[in-house]
Order: C-alpha cells, then sequence, then structure tokens
C-alpha cells in the first residue's frame, strides 16, 4: 500500500508514545479516531513501519465486517508477524507462540477471553519491544465477538509490560460505547488521538506527494494541473479528509481532460462538482460518486449473541 502521509501535530504525539515505547521506558495504549478515510490506517501503517525499522515485533491486524472470528484472524497475523521476523525455526517455535497455532485451527469454539488475554500479553511481554496493531476496530459491530474480545483486549491491556504498545483506530462513536460498555477496558487506554482534517497546505502536500508519483515531465509546480484556488476549493469541499481530497480531485481531472483544460482552477472545480450533481439528478454515474457530505456515525453495536451451551468448547481454557 502507498502511503500518502503528511505529518499534522497528532503526529509529533504518536512519535513520542513510539519512541518511549520502542525504548523500553513505558508501555501504552493508544486510540486513534475519526472519521472515515481521515488517516487512521496511514498511522498505523507508518507506526508498523518505523517500529520494524527499529527491529521491533509488530503483528497488524485489520478488523473487518467479513471476519467471522476476530480472534482466530488475530491468530492467524500472531503467526505470520513471527515467521517474518525470523522467530520460527526449523526445529520449532518459542512456547509462546504454541497456543496460536491451536486457535488460527479453530472453527469458532468459544473460548475463556481472561486466558486468551494473557497469552496474546504474554507473547508481547516475551517480543519486547513489541507493537499490537488493531485496524478499525469499530467493526466489531458486526462481529458475534463483540463483547468477548473486548474482555480479550482488557486481560492484554492488563498484562503488557515496559517496551509493548496496543494501538488501535475506530471511529469516535465506537469509543464512547466502550466506555459504557466495557469501562474497565475503557480505562486502560491511556492516550486518544483524534485525527482532524487537514489544512490548504497539507491538502497542497499531499496531493503534491501523489501527483510526484505520476509525475512525467519535471520542473512543473508540484500541484500541477491544480493551482491554490483548486486546491482550496476540493479540500473545502472534502472537508480536510484526506480520501475524499483524492476523490474530488479525480473528479476535477476528469473535467478538466472533457473540457481540453491544461489547468485546473477554483471555477473549473466548481464547474466539475456542479457537473457531477447533473448526472447524479438525471440518475447517472451515482455508483462511483464520491461520498461528500460528512461520513455518517456507524450504526450501534448489535448484542453479541452467545452460541448454545451445547456448540461450546473451550480452546485455551475454560470459564471460571
Amino acid at each position: 500500500m502507498t502511503i500518502y502521509h503528511v505529518n499534522q501535530a497528532s503526529d509529533a504525539q504518536l512519535r513520542t508514545i513510539r519512541d518511549e515505547v520502542l525504548d523500553r521506558e513505558n508501555r501504552a495504549v493508544v486510540a486513534i479516531t475519526g472519521p472515515q478515510g481521515v488517516g487512521k490506517t496511514q498511522r498505523l501503517l507508518v507506526t508498523a513501519a518505523e517500529a520494524r525499522e527499529r527491529k521491533a515485533f509488530v503483528v497488524y491486524f485489520d478488523v473487518t465486517t467479513t471476519s467471522p472470528w476476530v480472534l482466530r484472524g488475530l491468530a492467524e497475523a500472531f503467526l505470520k508477524s513471527a515467521k517474518a521476523a525470523g522467530l520460527v525455526k526449523m526445529l520449532g517455535a518459542p512456547a509462546w507462540l504454541r497456543p496460536f497455532g491451536v486457535l488460527a485451527r479453530s472453527k469458532g469454539e468459544a473460548y475463556d477471553p481472561k486466558s486468551v488475554g494473557r497469552r496474546i500479553g504474554d507473547a508481547l511481554n516475551a517480543t519486547i519491544p513489541s507493537i499490537l496493531l488493531l485496524n478499525d476496530l469499530h467493526n466489531l459491530a458486526e462481529s458475534r465477538e463483540i463483547e468477548v474480545f473486548a474482555k480479550v483486549l482488557e486481560e492484554v491491556t492488563g498484562t503488557i509490560k515496559p517496551g509493548v504498545l496496543v494501538m488501535f483506530s475506530c471511529y469516535a462513536s465506537y469509543l464512547t460505547w466502550l466506555a459504557t460498555r466495557q469501562p474497565a477496558l475503557s480505562s486502560r487506554v491511556n492516550r486518544v488521538i483524534p485525527l482532524v482534517g487537514l489544512t490548504d497546505d497539507e491538502a497542497r502536500l499531499v496531493l503534491a506527494k501523489k501527483m510526484l508519483a505520476k509525475r512525467i515531465v519535471e520542473e512543473l509546480e508540484p500541484t500541477y494541473p491544480f493551482d491554490r484556488g483548486a486546491v482550496h476549493e476540493l479540500n473545502r469541499a472534502a472537508r480536510g479528509n484526506p480520501r475524499r481530497l483524492f476523490e474530488l480531485a479525480d473528479v476535477a481531472l476528469e473535467r478538466a481532460v472533457a473540457t481540453h483544460a491544461y489547468q485546473v482552477d477554483e471555477e473549473l472545480v466548481r464547474s466539475a462538482f456542479a457537473a457531477r450533481e447533473k448526472a447524479d439528478a438525471a440518475g447517472q454515474g451515482a455508483a462511483d460518486t464520491p461520498e461528500w457530505a460528512e461520513t455518517p456515525p456507524p450504526r450501534p453495536p448489535a448484542q453479541a449473541v452467545a452460541p448454545p451451551a451445547a456448540e461450546r468448547r473451550s480452546v485455551w481454557g475454560r470459564k471460571k
């Protein structure tokens, strides 16, 4: 994945936290919040890249709406990271890694969240400095594990030692739900970092980075064919959201090609929006229209449904 990253004030905070953890001076549990497309995943990927450069053990896992059993996917992520880090030897794996193989082969059996959480915490402690990154944790709303996995994380965050960082991204509304439904886990989040939209200067820089990858002719303005007025109008319409900024820039470029324009200015951007809105009103192009409005908050998480008692089998221990 290509990362068109622009440093903001939040990145300085994250850098300080990373440095303290990687230097084994502290442990941390960090939540990065914001709407879709604002850069949450980007921050996790930057954290992963910088931590690997410093030889830290990194586990990155995307929580998706299609993940039937989140914990099984996380176990597979641990196994993959251990193999990539050279921790799996020809004669066997370290003791802390073996339980992850059991879970990765499971088929959705019930599990004891405290036992599982301790195993994950022990694995992170055994590989210090280590970082666990969970992307889009709000997608647990679509999972049967919404309640039980939160208890797993509660145990993890209570087990980790200095030199371990647990970081997750989510919508702000999920963090509010967490504070209400899982106060013990919520209280262990050391730092909440809400991401804010791009300024016009930051929007120019992120567009310049993306345009650079497609540049053929040298000695052009970094944001060519967009002038300052165009960037301002695009960023205003995108409300500072990087993903929407790119989507709207594509709409403006399509308009420029259609009208044989060599420069994209503020007037052309507005005409591009007007043309797209007209096409949408006529029922054309609606399927690929960028989401210009604010992202609506996710629906409240549904109550998890526990499997019938007859189907419950323990993987890593029985509930006490």
